[in-house]
């Protein structure tokens, strides 16, 4: 585990909201030293708490206006990375993971609407391997509370 302290707390606050700033644009924001500001993001690049940089995309603006939440459990005895395996081939899958309680996998799905969504379900994750049963949740209203969430206490 790396140790972080309230400074690199305030620097990943701010960059994973924008991760495009400049170290200069860094620095105002958060009113800490430029020179800090570049050590501090160099070593958390480097010590991996930082992956990567990416990019927020608006997936309205793509089409894929309905967001589902697909569980999906096992038959049992089955090796779930058979089923995370074929989730992870299907673009309409954004994120999944392997969860416990009464069903094994949860997918994160972006389709063009719930046209797209049932041949989603029907056509693809009906026919995964071991699939023994499905819930699926579709995401409602999420604009306004996505835009609030996006705000910290370092506006961008």
């Amino acid at each position: 585990m790396v140790e972080i302290d309230d400074t690199d707390r305030t620097l990943l606050d701010v960059i994973k909201h924008n991760g495009r700033f400049s170290t200069r644009e860094l620095s105002e924001k958060t009113k800490i030293p430029m020179a800090t500001v570049n050590r501090r993001l160099k070593n958390l690049i480097k010590t991996g708490v930082i992956k990567e940089f990416g990019a927020v995309i608006d997936n309205e603006k793509l089409g894929l206006k309905t967001l589902a939440y697909v569980l999906i459990r096992s038959l049992p005895g089955a090796d779930q990375s058979d089923v995370l395996n074929a989730a992870a081939k299907r673009p309409e899958v954004e994120d999944m993971a392997a969860i416990s309680g009464q069903f094994d996998i949860l997918l994160k799905v972006r389709v063009k609407d719930t046209d797209e969504l049932s041949e989603f379900l029907f056509k693809y994750v009906r026919n995964f391997p071991s699939v023994a049963a499905t819930e699926t949740f579709i995401g409602l209203n999420l604009k306004p509370y996505m835009e609030s969430r996006k705000r910290s206490k370092h506006p961008s």
